[in-house]
């Protein structure tokens, strides 16, 4: 029997698509429909903004209150919220990749990752599986 992939979570054969996830779950190759990928794009936290954002309104508000000698302070303190707003919107968040399809009618996730690397090949083998199957026939 050809296994098309192999790997910790995954095994793909010719006839069967088995994911650990919380348990074991199979799938029959055959009986697999409407196979698509779904990319989940990691949500920002629009809290996050607000609060730096206040924070440096703070910032300058301070300068009149304390008075001028302070505006040297208040600048370098308008400098660190600028590079904490500037590293926080570089930082990435992770992309969540699910692998789903339809199975005895009901929709079902097969495999889900944050590795592209791992999804791609996970992909590729159950593509192959779907030929296999597709030129049985």
């Amino acid at each position: 029997m050809p296994v098309f992939y192999r790997g910790r979570r995954v095994l793909i054969t010719q006839h069967v698509f088995e994911a650990a996830q919380v348990g074991r779950l199979q799938y029959a190759i055959k009986e697999l429909a409407d196979v698509g990928i779904v990319r989940i794009a990691p949500e920002h936290d629009p809290g996050a903004r607000v609060l730096g954002l206040s924070a440096l309104v703070a910032g300058f508000l301070v300068v009149p209150i304390v008075g001028p000698g302070s505006k040297l302070v208040a600048g370098l303190a308008a400098a660190a919220f600028l590079v904490g707003s500037v590293t926080h919107l570089r930082r990435r968040l992770p992309v969540r990749w699910e692998l789903v399809a339809t199975y005895g009618g009901q929709p079902v996730t097969l495999f889900v990752s944050e590795d592209q690397t791992e999804f791609d090949q996970v992909c590729r083998g159950l593509q192959r599986a779907l030929e296999q199957r597709g030129g049985a026939r």
